[in-house]
């Protein structure tokens, strides 16, 4: 069964937060196998929300999705965000300092020697 998702009506035309992609785990049917998301008359949409949405449609393991009526903004920022999601990513630091920060004034001098 196919099931169409129109963004706008749940999100609005700009879409910038992970919370309101995760929103949409909820709207996808246990029934539906083919998932078509809308775009139309999508604005905006940040790299945040760009990359929990793919956090969600990988986690539907037996569906598949489509994505339809993009503009190029929403285009670019799925583009942007699927390659930086192939890259191997690199965190942190390796040898990270740890500061003790007892009071008001030893978090004043640690900040005035960044």
């Amino acid at each position: 069964m196919k099931q169409l998702i129109k963004i706008k009506d749940l999100f609005n035309t700009e879409l910038y937060t992970r919370s309101k992609a995760t929103e949409l785990r909820d709207c996808i049917r246990n029934d539906a196998e083919n998932v078509e998301l809308d775009f139309s008359d999508v604005s905006f949409m940040s790299r945040s929300f760009a990359d929990e949405l793919y956090n969600v449609v990988d986690s539907f393991r037996d569906k598949s999705f489509s994505y339809v009526n993009c503009n190029e903004i929403v285009n670019t920022m799925l583009a942007k965000v699927a390659e930086g999601r192939r890259r191997e990513r690199k965190r942190g630091i390796a040898n990270p300092k740890f500061v003790e920060i007892k009071d008001m004034s030893s978090l004043e001098r640690f900040l005035y020697t960044l």
